[in-house]
């Protein structure tokens, strides 16, 4: 186990406790301070696939399952799939700088590129690319647009100047590359990913929802979670978030193929398509990016992150906070307390909900709209689930009651699954012989955790019989301590 920083989290006051969902990095900063960062609200650990090797890898979502165990709290793996890279490059003469009116000419290849030339360090472009397709240089620094297509190469004018240089990142919004997903990398990668049971990966560079399918059919057990960071992911959103069991708004180069301005509302899209559609919603890139070498975060970040949550995010994600930064634990702190003072605001509880999916006219989906109808009409500030898969728990999550859910299941696949879920606290919890015994013993076995009192009203979800994956079909409302009687 490692090592507790000085900083012991015993000593600490409490974290408030957030129903929406913390998404932490883990590198060099945070891999010795893993139980600190559990304690301090982490609930899901992303892996970063675009570095290091696959034995660093390894040793890191042990390290995450080890401490999930030692502390008995649900965390999930997400593992996070480098993708193509687009990048330029190399210049015979250093780094460029181009001109607004510069003509230049794109060809495939390492380089060195000559004066007015450019190199693309990858394939699959020339095809595809068309008259005013826009081509984004150095990370969105510099813009040019095809005025020519050969077999051979592109012919572009600047549009708008700056520096270009070597391995810079490229961006080509309107072209549908012909790419092939996964990469040898991402193969490679995806195997360790497997081996090491992660619960979910996330794929990169999505374009089309074959590209989610292609990663699902190599590991069939994790969750997919398409990240989207293309324009031309989002004029094919509804077939990629069916074909995912999540999306991540991934707005750094997002933010690069649309126009910064549009960003916001696209995240409101985002998050309402996939919540309309079932399926959770981690916000990322760039959230307290300050964090990195300060200890508090700018007003600015601080209503980012808070926007997020009003959105309806399930969950919010710390990259190079939580990887390299000083303050790995106060990055999560600070975005645990920013989402609970949203959480228990009169603005957020007077959201609207996504309303009832008549495309999934199930008992389990009936039953979690009346639950959570039934939980805010007498106020009751608990939902006790029994679940085998999850599903109703996702159901219950995506309508975003008021009342915590509390979701009991007996096996850990489906815990750390759960982790993700915004408004949703997993437990792992066995399962007795009927169902009066599994909603009696487990009234005195969450009060004897201190999460419900004697004599306190709670909602129970469960299926009959019991044990039985995919069969919710009752709902109770029970007075913690009474004696549970179905005839």
């Amino acid at each position: 186990m490692p090592e507790r920083s000085q900083s012991s989290p015993e000593r600490r006051p409490k974290a408030p406790h957030s129903n929406t969902k913390i998404v932490a990095t883990i590198g060099p900063a945070s891999e010795g301070r893993i139980e600190e960062l559990i304690l301090a609200g982490m609930n899901v650990a992303r892996i970063n696939f675009s570095h290091g090797e696959a034995e660093e890898h390894r040793r890191r979502i042990d390290v995450v399952r080890k401490a999930a165990r030692n502390l008995n709290m649900a965390v999930a793996v997400l593992a996070d799939i480098q993708g193509p890279k687009l990048r330029m490059g190399k210049f015979a003469n250093g780094p460029v700088e181009l001109v607004e009116g510069d003509e230049i000419v794109i060809r495939q290849g390492e380089g060195p590129a000559q004066e007015g030339e450019v190199y693309f360090k990858f394939d699959g472009f020339l095809g595809p690319m068309q008259i005013g397709h826009r081509l984004l240089l150095a990370d969105g620094a510099v813009a040019a647009e095809a005025t020519a297509c050969e077999a051979d190469h592109i012919r572009a004018v600047v549009t708008r100047g700056g520096v270009v240089a070597d391995r810079k990142g490229v961006n080509l919004p309107d072209t549908d590359l012909a790419v092939d997903l996964p990469t040898p990398k991402d193969i490679a990668d995806i195997e360790v990913a497997r081996q090491c049971g992660v619960d979910m990966i996330g794929i990169s560079f999505v374009g089309s929802a074959e590209d989610v399918e292609k990663i699902r059919e190599l590991a069939p057990e994790p969750q997919m979670v398409a990240k989207i960071e293309r324009a031309i992911a989002l004029e094919r959103l509804p077939e990629i978030i069916k074909a995912s069991d999540g999306i991540m708004v991934a707005r750094g180069d997002l933010g690069v193929e649309t126009e910064l301005e549009r960003l916001p509302m696209l995240q409101k899209m985002l998050i309402q398509s996939a919540l309309r559609e079932g399926r959770y919603v981690i916000t990322a890139t760039e959230m307290l990016e300050s964090m990195i070498h300060s200890s508090r975060p700018t007003r600015a970040e601080v209503a980012d992150v808070a926007n997020a949550v009003l959105d309806g995010t399930d969950a919010v994600m710390l990259s190079a906070e939580t990887a390299v930064g000083k303050y790995p634990r106060e990055a999560i702190e600070t975005m645990v307390r920013i989402a609970h003072a949203v959480e228990t605001s009169d603005g957020y509880n007077e959201l609207p909900r996504v309303e009832f999916r008549a495309s999934e006219p199930t008992f389990s989906n009936a039953i979690a709209v009346a639950a959570v109808e039934a939980a805010e009409a007498l106020g009751l500030t608990k939902i006790i689930a029994f679940t085998e898969t999850g599903n109703t728990v996702r159901l219950l999550s995506r309508y975003r009651p008021r009342a915590e859910i509390i979701a009991l299941t007996p096996h850990q696949r489906t815990l750390n699954l759960m982790a993700m879920l915004a408004h949703v606290r997993p437990i792992l919890y066995g399962r007795d012989r009927n169902l009066e015994d599994m909603m009696f013993n487990a009234s005195l076995f969450l009060q004897d955790k201190g999460l419900v009192r004697g004599g306190e009203q709670v909602l129970f979800v469960a299926g009959v019989p019991p044990g039985v994956a995919r069969t919710t079909n009752l709902m109770k409302l029970h007075r913690i301590g009474e004696r549970v009687r179905f005839h």
